[in-house]
Formats: structure tokens, C-alpha cells, sequence
């Protein structure tokens, strides 16, 4: 069993090694330890933030970025917190009346990312 994992391993990895990489090829985010400043970042709790081609402050401060613009708008979801920026926002979970839960993921150029997780209590 194991060397016909092996042989498939080998096998699958010739085929991907010659493809050309695609343009949907997806960017490694790393995670930030927010722990401790999840209420400070601009949502009722900012559960997660992963971020690529750029450092986690950065992230957080793009974060923060979305948040105030979000809120500005009346809790609507904002498509460009500035700086060239440009974010989306996943369907949000919602407890009615309670709260609601959503991903977010901003890009900046080609390599940039900034992806959070986020509860906003209503």
C-alpha cells in the first residue's frame, strides 16, 4: 500500500510540476496572533486574521481600515477602505438580533492579501 502511494505521489507530481501556474493560483496566508487585541480591531471581536505579502501590522491596520468604513456606511459592507485597497466581504452568519459573523478578504496588487474572520454584535 505504501509504495503505491508513493508511485501516485511520483506519478501526480511529474503532472503538476510541468503545468504552467495558473492565474486562480492561490496565495499562501500566514496566520497573526491578534490574541489579547481582538476587541481593538474594529468589529465586536476580530476572530482571525491571516495575511500575505504583507507584515500582520499591516493587516491589522487594513482591518481596522475596513471596520471604520464598514461602520461609516451604516454596517454595510465596504469595497475599498483606501490606500488601494479593495475588499469582500463572504454571506454573513447572522443570529437575529444578536450578532453576525462573516469572513473578509482584501487584496492589494497582485501578491497582497488580508483575510479576517469577524462577530459584530448588533
Amino acid at each position: 500500500l505504501l509504495a503505491v502511494a508513493v508511485m501516485l505521489t511520483g506519478v501526480i507530481g511529474v503532472g503538476s510540476a510541468s503545468a504552467a501556474p495558473t492565474a486562480s493560483a492561490s496565495v499562501t496566508l500566514t496566520p497573526c496572533n491578534i490574541s489579547g487585541k481582538e476587541k481593538s480591531l474594529g468589529a465586536s471581536y476580530v476572530t482571525s486574521l491571516k495575511v500575505a505579502g504583507v507584515s500582520c501590522a499591516k493587516g491589522e491596520t487594513t482591518i481596522k481600515a475596513y471596520h471604520r468604513c464598514r461602520k461609516a456606511r451604516g454596517g454595510a459592507v465596504c469595497g475599498s477602505p483606501g490606500k488601494g485597497w479593495s475588499c469582500k466581504e463572504g454571506k454573513r452568519q447572522t443570529v437575529p438580533g444578536v450578532q453576525y459573523n462573516a469572513t473578509v478578504k482584501c487584496r492589494k496588487g497582485a501578491s497582497k492579501r488580508v483575510k479576517s474572520r469577524y462577530t459584530q454584535n448588533i
